[in-house]
């Protein structure tokens, strides 16, 4: 049995809790050391789930647009020990520290985040957003229309990508982002009034029943259920004694 076989057997509510638990350590603690190791923790974590590093390395990819700007405006406008005294630029030893622990604490939150999310499969999502009082099944239209366009906009965004290469012409940037905005706003405009026309017919293909002729026995789903609920009270735990 895989790591994900082990994760995917039991309870939503145990790896949610689990997953909300290690989230809401991040977004207390105020170690560095903690929320690298953290870090860390999901990024492992995500990759024993996904079984590849692509997950982990688009979300470096991404906070890199984040952390640095933390870092340079950290860096060059808190005031502080100077670290080269005769360089043009002032570089301050408390804003370097302070950039550095901002972010690696939105890495630690933004990594524990995904990971949350990872622990649940899209039909759980889906079913437990379904289950909220008053706003779920609003909710739900606005989640399965993107869905439903997610296709669609990778297609398009992947042509606009494709014309911004060929001209090679930063003055049509503008025109290119209005043209996708404005075919964004009419394909939502259809498959908005397609999924409320259908709605009644297509929310059961769209959020299938959980399967549970599962090959594990029920003692296999609270034992692993068990587990998860054990590491989040450690985790609780752990954040009391910090």
């Amino acid at each position: 049995m895989t790591i994900s076989d082990r994760l995917f057997c039991s309870y939503p509510g145990s790896r949610l809790l689990f997953g909300f638990a290690l989230l809401f350590l991040s977004l207390t603690t105020t170690s560095t050391w903690l929320c690298l190791f953290l870090a860390v923790v999901a990024a492992a974590m995500i990759r024993l789930l996904d079984g590849n590093w692509n997950t982990s390395l688009r979300v470096l990819g991404l906070l890199r647009w984040f952390v640095i700007p933390i870092l340079l405006l950290h860096t060059l406008f808190t005031p502080g020990q100077l670290l080269l005294p005769g360089f043009p630029v002032a570089v301050s030893r408390e804003g370097l520290l302070q950039g550095v622990w901002l972010s690696i604490h939105l890495i630690s939150i933004y990594a524990l985040a995904v990971l949350m999310f990872r622990l649940l499969s899209r039909e759980e999502w889906l079913r437990l957003i379904l289950l909220l009082p008053g706003i779920g099944e609003r909710m739900m239209v606005q989640i399965l229309m993107m869905i439903s366009m997610k296709n669609h906009m990778a297609g398009l965004l992947s042509c606009l990508r494709q014309q911004y290469c060929l001209r090679h012409d930063w003055k049509k940037t503008p025109l290119l982002l209005m043209s996708a905005f404005k075919q964004t706003l009419l394909d939502a405009s259809a498959y908005a009034q397609m999924l409320w026309l259908r709605w009644p017919q297509q929310l059961p293909m769209l959020v299938p029943v959980a399967d549970q002729s599962s090959s594990y026995s029920l003692v296999d789903r609270y034992l692993f259920s068990a587990l998860w609920i054990s590491c989040a009270c450690m985790v609780f735990l752990l954040l009391w004694l910090l």
